[in-house]
């Protein structure tokens, strides 16, 4: 780093760290997009109201506190909400409802504390000491302390869930990478310094630090948390009907207050029922039988935009979508198939046909709203060329091939467009349609020919391609697509310890150069990210990706 961009011990120790440093992280971890673009804040702040320090904005009065709010999820079934183990951006957009992280990014992107109300760092940026809350409790009555911190972190990497990954610099948990220094005191070491772990210890996405309680899971089971789990987040689950819906209740020890010292979250409680058929979802928005849509249905966006009583809520995707080929079988093991494949395909005529034009095509999986690493002029190797694409294919011996698209309802129509491209280059593709459960069932186990596949939630650009593209046994955990190279893999690792800024830039832009002619995925587009919402809803900050209600009230 430049003399003006280093951050020191003190610069990221607690109670606060500022906006200017906070950038820097945000840079470092490859997040400033969200200072451009979020609108909002991701984590205990949000809007209506202040929660320590998040921004001043209005509260409700006493009456206009309590109530439910109908939420519409727009899938077929919410499968698991145990936070290490999500892999779908749909499940922890409800799972953050009811869990807490270790510190928070709030409206105005700074970090404060969320569970944890102070720390310290240490050791040149290897160690963080967070002195944890007093009283918190989870929602089955236990206290919090230091022990459930070093209780997640070690479940979170012993049974290797998706979010492992996140803590792959930390020491070994029993090594001195997690220590009890007592009830509510708790100490993590890196292996090397690690000026954005903070970043990466929020509530959020992809985050590994979201605590769970252990008296739960050992009570009820495994399989049952991950359906039913416990916190200490705003809300919690009081019923959950896989494929039928979700019944979140308030917590009425949550130890967040607003800027005038009322407590939250302002609602009684939240509704959530999976609708995947997108008129039923957008019809009952306009109708009032549903407050909040999480996801607009990308073909009834003008009717939500024309609907009285209604908003759409717009933000930058922080995403990246791809056609994915599963090189356990033929002709996708054949790299020159798969470019032939990216080459007959019509990113724009996609975009067009699949989201009505409410995506922005691209042919590498670096989205723009993380503007610091983004570039206009990427390789062309993927770049659409009907006749090359053609060559190739004839090359690799796959003219006329057969497959399918395994594809959902909601998805339908990406896969139908896809299809009809594909077929017009002489390929012989038919689509599977199945439920969302058995979709990700057999996505994960590698029963598939191609999907229309990406990440969702993803800020940071490591976020967005770790578990991708690392080899399939060595941190790839959603590497279904059976991709291993030697070349991706070190250049993954090698970006993560690049906290130079200008240095991680290039080694992203090399990395995303190779992944576009390796053509894993071939890449299609980012799409914007699109909810909606009744006039009624107060106090609902939109960032990309995150619905958080614990300010949000309806309004009588």
């Amino acid at each position: 780093m430049g003399t003006g961009d280093r951050i020191s011990d003190a610069d990221i120790s607690g109670p606060v760290v500022d906006r200017r440093t906070t950038m820097k992280l945000l840079g470092v971890a490859g997040m400033t997009s969200l200072a451009g673009c979020s609108g909002g804040g991701g984590g205990g702040g949000g809007g209506g109201g202040t929660t320590e320090g998040g921004g001043t904005t209005d509260v409700p009065s006493n009456n206009q506190r309590g109530g439910r709010l109908k939420a519409g999820w727009f899938t077929g079934s919410i499968d698991v909400l145990d936070p290490p183990f999500i892999s779908v951006g749909q499940y922890f957009q409800v799972a953050a409802n009811v869990f807490s992280g270790l510190v928070t990014l709030k409206k105005d992107l700074t970090i404060r504390g969320d569970l944890a109300k102070d720390w310290q760092v240490s050791d040149g940026g290897k160690k963080f000491t967070f002195n944890l809350r007093k009283g918190v409790k989870f929602h089955n009555g236990t206290e919090f302390t230091a022990d459930d911190v070093k209780y997640t972190i070690n479940r979170t990497i012993s049974e290797e869930t998706p979010a492992a990954s996140k803590l792959e610099s930390l020491k070994a948990v029993d090594s001195g990478g997690v220590v009890v220094k007592d009830d509510h005191t708790v100490e993590l070491t890196f292996k090397e310094p690690m000026a954005p772990a903070l970043v990466y210890l929020t509530r959020g996405p992809g985050r590994a630090a979201t605590i769970v309680n252990k008296e739960a899971i050992e009570k009820m089971g495994a399989k049952k948390y991950k359906v039913t789990p416990v916190g200490t987040g705003p809300f919690q689950v009081k019923q959950h009907k896989v494929g039928s819906g979700i019944t979140l209740e308030a917590f009425d020890d949550y130890f967040e207050k607003d800027s005038e010292g009322n407590v939250l979250p302002y609602l009684d409680g939240i509704d959530i029922k999976p609708i995947p058929e997108p008129a039923t979802l957008v019809n009952a928005l306009r109708s009032g039988d549903i407050d909040f849509a999480n996801l607009v249905p990308l073909e009834n966006v003008k009717k939500v935009e024309s609907a009285s009583s209604v908003s759409k809520l717009e933000a930058p995707g922080i995403n990246w979508y791809g056609f994915a080929m599963n090189q356990r079988r033929k002709p996708f093991d054949s790299k020159k198939a798969r470019i032939g494949i990216a080459k007959s395909i019509d990113n724009q005529a996609f975009v067009d046909a699949a989201y009505f034009g409410n995506a922005l095509p691209d042919t590498g999986p670096i989205n723009k709203a993380t503007n610091w690493v983004w570039r206009d002029d990427k390789p062309k190797d993927q770049k659409y060329d009907p006749e090359k694409g053609k060559k190739l294919i004839e090359e690799a011996g796959a003219k006329g091939a057969s497959f399918h698209i395994l594809t959902t309802k909601s998805s339908l129509r990406g896969a139908k467009a896809m299809r009809q491209q594909l077929n017009k280059a002489g390929f012989n593709v038919s689509i599977e349609q199945v439920t969302s459960s058995t979709y990700w069932e057999r996505y994960e186990k590698g029963n598939y020919d191609t999907t229309i596949s990406g990440s969702v939630g993803d800020p940071d650009p490591d976020q967005s391609l770790w578990n991708f593209y690392r080899k399939p046994d060595d941190g790839g955990v959603w590497n279904w697509i059976n991709y291993s190279d030697d070349k991706t893999h070190n250049l993954l690792a090698k970006q993560r310890k690049a906290l130079d800024r200008n240095q991680r830039k290039k080694v992203l832009q090399q990395l995303e150069d190779h992944l576009i002619a390796e053509v894993p995925h071939a890449y299609l587009m980012h799409q914007n990210d699109i909810a909606a919402k009744r006039s009624s809803v107060k106090g609902f900050t939109h960032i990309p990706f995150m619905r958080n209600f614990h300010s949000t009230w309806v309004e009588k």
